[in-house]
């Protein structure tokens, strides 16, 4: 399974991802009805995307009293059912990282997050940077192992 990675260190705050997911979506450039979000810090001139972490104990499913949410088995993704959802409210509140939002569409409130574009992400794509990725799973330990490896050999140099 793919997961989905963000190096903050690597991200320029240019905003691309933002409007690649809306016009995705929505056929228009917002940041508003984005599903990543970019927060910056700009007297450190820090960004770092924001996102829906998928996370495998998913409180926004949990709380979910209509069963609208449900985890997408092949990509991983949380899933709205739009038909099911009674604009309650409780999966924003419950999730950790303040990834669902509340988007007006066609005059009426509906619950946004990111599905990972059935598995090709629009935002990957776009990040010249590459700050975004949606990787293997088991390519993310190598990688974690190969940065430990570099710094312990330039920190015993």
């Amino acid at each position: 399974m793919n997961i989905y990675m963000i190096d903050p260190n690597k991200c320029t705050g240019c905003h691309l991802c933002e409007m690649a997911c809306s016009y995705k979506h929505h056929k228009v450039f917002s940041g508003e009805l984005s599903n990543i979000k970019i927060e910056s810090k700009e007297d450190i001139a820090f960004n770092v995307p924001i996102k829906c972490m998928q996370c495998e104990k998913a409180y926004c499913i949990k709380s979910c009293v209509a069963g609208a949410l449900l985890k997408n088995e092949e990509t991983g993704a949380v899933e709205v059912d739009r038909n099911k959802c009674i604009g309650c409210k409780a999966c924003v509140i419950s999730c950790p990282f303040g990834c669902i939002d509340i988007i007006t569409k066609d005059k009426q409130q509906q619950i946004t997050l990111c599905n990972l574009c059935d598995g090709d992400p629009e935002c990957v794509k776009v990040c010249a940077e590459h700050a975004i990725s949606y990787v293997n799973e088991s390519k993310v330990n190598n990688k974690k192992r190969e940065n430990i490896l570099y710094r312990m050999i330039v920190e015993n140099k």
